[in-house]
């Protein structure tokens, strides 16, 4: 008796072009993955670059023994906000100038208006704004609360207060699309 031999086939039939296009766009996946990760940490490095340095000029040249954080502040210059505390436990902050690479000035913090009784304020006179954040920074040498917010017309806001008396120092407002 002669037998027929017949093909043994498969539960699943995939073309194989197919199989090679879903395994390119999986690597071409993994590859853009790596790819926007190795940039975003690259643009972070940039931007928290120099903070040692920093943090060194602050112990050195002001009364800060223990260092709580550092800030990037850009304004008309860049300058990074060094905060930590003093031997009595005072709150202080060291403003140093990233271009210069010194400290520009040094405040404590009881000299500032307090940015949650700020903020506090903020919210009483603009109920149906977006509060974004507050940050400290320096303009022309005096020392600012930065306030971000997305105001009554949908504008991103960017609010100076000066950060001894309170004051609005200047505001800018930009349309967004």
């Amino acid at each position: 008796m002669k037998m027929i031999k017949t093909q043994q086939s498969s539960r699943s039939t995939v073309p194989d072009w197919l199989k090679w296009t879903l395994l390119a766009t999986f690597i071409l996946g993994i590859v853009l993955a790596i790819s926007a990760y190795t940039f975003y940490s690259s643009i972070l490095d940039q931007k928290r670059e120099g903070f040692e340095s920093s943090r060194q000029i602050a112990l050195n040249e002001t009364e800060l023994i223990d260092i709580t954080g550092v800030e990037r502040y850009n304004g008309n210059e860049v300058f990074h906000i060094v905060s930590g505390k003093e031997e009595t436990g005072e709150k202080g902050y060291a403003f140093i100038s990233t271009d210069k690479k010194q400290l520009e000035t040094y405040l404590q913090s009881e000299v500032l208006v307090d940015s949650a009784k700020l903020k506090q304020s903020w919210q009483e006179s603009c109920r149906s704004c977006e509060w974004l954040g507050i940050k400290l920074g320096l303009e022309e040498k005096r020392p600012i609360w930065e306030m971000t917010y997305i105001d009554e017309q949908g504008r991103y806001v960017l609010a100076h207060y000066d950060a001894k008396s309170g004051e609005r120092y200047q505001q800018f407002a930009f349309k967004r699309s």
